[in-house]
């Protein structure tokens, strides 16, 4: 399934964005669609007209979910010129995307930790969209000299999993008694994020 261009009825978009919570919130197995019909105040025929069943609810909700994450951080990096500034920009977006859509960084991890169970393979493409727009500009950087040859799993995790774990984990760290401040802003922790990787995909001259 590709992501759905056309703008859905208010019925289905509630559902679609009712479900997506609940998806975040208890995950695949969690989620009961009794408790959606509650929620939504949808009626089960209703839900099932639009959707034909759960696993096709998650399908659309995830690959909706991580398009709208996907698409805005590859056309943010087309923007950019230099390998420097794309791989900065694409940390930069990712962030500001999975901070203003917090089921994603939610669901992916709960996908993660159960060994991507109940991922549909339509979103996992929008992943593979993210990983292809960071490959494309890593290759750029080392054709240009500037960048050193690395397999493009190895930043896009870091990438990923270290923003995911760090939003996901707020509410746990937020609990912890410490008389002062221990735990950066989402800004300053993306800056040091880009320095690091910046840093370390840097190329450098033999005997340097």
């Amino acid at each position: 399934m590709k992501p759905n261009t056309r703008k859905p009825n208010a019925t289905a978009l509630k559902i679609q964005l009712c479900a997506t919570e609940m998806f975040a919130e208890k995950g695949y197995e969690g989620t009961i669609m009794d408790e959606l019909t509650e929620r939504t105040g949808v009626n089960k025929a209703s839900i099932y007209y639009h959707f034909r069943d759960k696993a096709t609810l998650y399908e659309h909700c995830l690959t909706q979910l991580f398009a709208s994450v996907a698409a805005p951080v590859a056309d943010a990096v087309d923007q950019a010129s230099t390998p420097h500034e794309k791989l900065a920009i694409f940390i930069q977006s990712f962030a500001e995307q999975a901070r203003e859509k917090p089921a994603m960084p939610s669901i992916l991890m709960r996908e993660i930790a159960s060994g991507g169970q109940h991922m549909p393979d339509t979103a996992r493409q929008q992943m593979q969209r993210l990983l292809s727009t960071l490959k494309n500009l890593l290759n750029q950087g080392q054709q240009e000299g500037i960048f050193e040859s690395f397999n493009a799993l190895t930043p896009h995790f870091m990438v990923i999993g270290s923003l995911c774990f760090f939003l996901t984990s707020q509410p746990m760290r937020d609990r912890i008694d410490s008389p002062e401040k221990i735990d950066p802003e989402l800004n300053e922790f993306t800056h040091q994020l880009i320095r690091i990787l910046q840093s370390g995909l840097a190329k450098t001259t033999k005997g340097a």
